[in-house]
């Protein structure tokens, strides 16, 4: 049974890297381009947090209730460099879960024995807003006090990575040796749930390739292609 750090040795190739990584457009007119570079920081911040905060260990399973959008697929890598099991909130492990991500801290499927990280998805959000509730960690006002840089642990390759009826099961290893099936910059469309979308994103991003996500209600006009150099549309 062998161990490696997965998600570090996919960022640390990008770590230096000014080019775009992934660019999220917003129906609100929103448009965040983060760089290799930018990702791998808040990559870094959101792994120390959910380290320092929740003390999240390799094996613990994480609902990551949030669609698709940078935010989660920055704490979707945050919680496997912990080695922890991805979920939907739908998932039969979820009442298990050590840890519920969400935009709705306050649902009440959420178990009593879960701790809550509650992210809004809006990218100047300084908090989550008045709904947070009493019990709900504010990734929002918290995460940039966190460390640039996150020193993870080797997890077990055959550890579970994803639990999800979409994808079914995947392994850690898995997850991060599967091939990229396009090259150039990738066109997204957000309404495919996160933890479909991770896989692609993982093996695209291994690639070298680029990620445009296009958020509900973003039309993706042939102005948008070309300004971001569309080579490829992910339609799964």
């Amino acid at each position: 049974m062998t161990s490696n750090a997965f998600v570090e040795d996919l960022l640390s190739t990008h770590r230096r890297s000014a080019s775009p990584w992934l660019t999220w457009y917003a129906a609100n007119g929103e448009r965040i381009e983060l760089s290799g570079r930018v990702f791998d920081n808040w990559v870094a911040k959101s792994a120390n947090m959910l380290s320092e905060v929740f003390s999240l260990e390799e094996g613990d399973v994480v609902v990551l209730n949030l669609s698709s959008h940078w935010k989660s697929l920055v704490l979707a890598l945050a919680s496997l460099h912990h080695g922890a099991t991805l979920v939907p909130a739908g998932s039969g492990l979820a009442s298990s879960a050590a840890l519920w991500i969400t935009d709705a801290p306050n649902d009440e499927q959420i178990p009593a024995s879960a701790e809550i990280l509650a992210v809004n998805p809006a990218a100047l959000a300084l908090s989550f807003g008045e709904d947070l509730g009493p019990v709900a960690e504010d990734f929002n006002a918290s995460v940039r006090t966190y460390a640039d840089q996150f020193y993870p642990s080797a997890v077990d390759e055959n550890g579970l990575a994803i639990d999800a009826d979409g994808t079914g099961e995947l392994s850690i290893q898995s997850l991060f040796t599967a091939d990229a099936t396009a090259q150039g910059t990738i066109l997204v469309r957000a309404d495919i749930p996160v933890l479909e979308l991770l896989p692609y994103a993982v093996a695209q991003w291994a690639a070298g390739d680029a990620i445009v996500l296009l958020g509900d209600g973003v039309e993706a006009t042939q102005r948008l292609r070309e300004g971001e150099r569309i080579t490829f549309d992910y339609l799964p």
